[in-house]
């Protein structure tokens, strides 16, 4: 794409896929951006395309990433989000209306995929959904190998999901950055076996997890295909097990490494940037950055690599973006003075060259006041 056509895109009120851009393009678009932003206020999408390209803009980008904590604005229950795409559309755009930010995250729940692979579900009206593990898909270690291929046109919550990312994309154009979300496929697993089993059927039993991850891949890039057509510019891969709360690093590498590639490149085949989200503890920036080569990283703890913030941007900031990381425990207990302290250190320690984008740690507390979200979006704002 040229200069010309990306112009074109943009009136159109798209957002042309980055990755169909050249490089020089996008560094001279955010060049410019970064020195307009020293005299007047730049959209989200030029602040975030800036940051992206480890520029300097206007102020630090930020996402409360309110997701099912949006519902609260309109009083809508948790079925309703979770399992009818305009009405959780609605709830994405009410908390971006209300709250602010320049990015969307839209995650609704972490047995999106299970469910449609058959695992029964627990549908509360004031939590999170959640697996029934009385009831788990995977009993036995020989069910794995009887995990079958599933088609999309057969997956009703992945089918919302993709509705929920054309309604919203639509609707935020280039007002802000819209990103889709996929659990990878050990997540996935676990939602159907219970996350301690199938840790101890990775050390056990690799080739038969391995077998099971091998035919849920193939579902989840069918997935991640038709999110990237939604025109949706990014797309999170959710990799929570490659941390010191999931497996060994040589492990994850063995068994979803060669997978989150495969995932990570049916969404840059589509030009869409790919994002890494993972609140794990003692994080594996260096494995994931190998095998999925990402843009951005949303993170909540440091990786095991780094002991402070200053280190993790000069081991990592020049060339990935980094997206975190307030903790939640702060959110949830913490006043909005003390929120924007915090917010105000990560920046001082992480915004220097651009490539930071402030966000909670994790998805916001469903349940809390939105006060400390907007704390947050106010600290991007006075302190970035």
């Amino acid at each position: 794409m040229n200069l010309l056509g990306m112009m074109k895109t943009l009136k159109s009120g798209r957002l042309p896929p980055l990755g169909t851009i050249p490089d020089s393009l996008l560094d001279a678009a955010a060049g410019a951006a970064s020195f307009r932003g020293r005299f007047r206020k730049l959209t989200s999408v030029e602040r975030i395309l800036t940051t992206f390209r480890h520029k300097e803009p206007d102020r630090v980008p930020v996402t409360p990433i309110l997701c099912s904590a949006a519902r609260q604005i309109s009083g809508m229950t948790f079925p309703d989000y979770a399992l009818n795409a305009d009405k959780s559309a609605q709830s994405f755009i009410d908390g971006f209306d209300f709250v602010g930010g320049d990015l969307v995250i839209l995650m609704l729940d972490l047995s999106v995929e299970a469910a449609d692979f058959g695992q029964k579900m627990n549908y509360p009206d004031a939590s999170t959904p959640h697996p029934d593990y009385s009831q788990p898909v995977i009993r036995h270690i020989d069910d794995y190998e009887r995990i079958r291929r599933i088609d999309l046109a057969d997956a009703p919550r992945m089918t919302e999901f993709v509705k929920l990312c054309r309604i919203v994309a639509e609707r935020i154009g280039l007002r802000g950055i819209v990103t889709g979300f996929v659990f990878g496929p050990l997540g996935v697993l676990s939602m159907m076996r219970g996350a301690e089993n199938m840790f101890k059927d990775c050390v056990l039993y690799p080739k038969k997890v391995i077998s099971a991850c091998e035919t849920i891949t193939g579902v989840l890039i069918d997935f991640v295909d038709a999110q990237c057509r939604t025109g949706v510019p990014a797309v999170s891969i959710d990799t929570l097990y490659a941390s010191r709360n999931g497996l060994p690093k040589k492990l994850w590498e063995e068994i979803e490494g060669p997978f989150s590639r495969d995932i990570s490149m049916a969404i840059k085949k589509h030009g869409v940037v790919v994002g890494i989200h993972n609140c794990g503890h003692d994080l594996y920036f260096d494995s994931q950055i190998k095998f999925m080569e990402p843009e951005v990283i949303s993170f909540a703890h440091l990786p095991d690599d780094c002991g402070t913030r200053k280190e993790l941007k000069r081991r990592y900031g020049d060339h990935v973006t980094l997206l975190g990381h307030v903790p939640t425990p702060l959110l949830v207990h913490g006043s909005p003075r003390d929120v924007m302290e915090e917010c105000k250190r990560e920046i001082e320690e992480l915004a220097a060259g651009g490539g930071f984008i402030l966000a909670p740690g994790c998805e916001y507390p469903p349940n809390i006041p939105l006060t400390n979200a907007i704390a947050l979006v106010k600290a991007a704002e006075k302190f970035g």
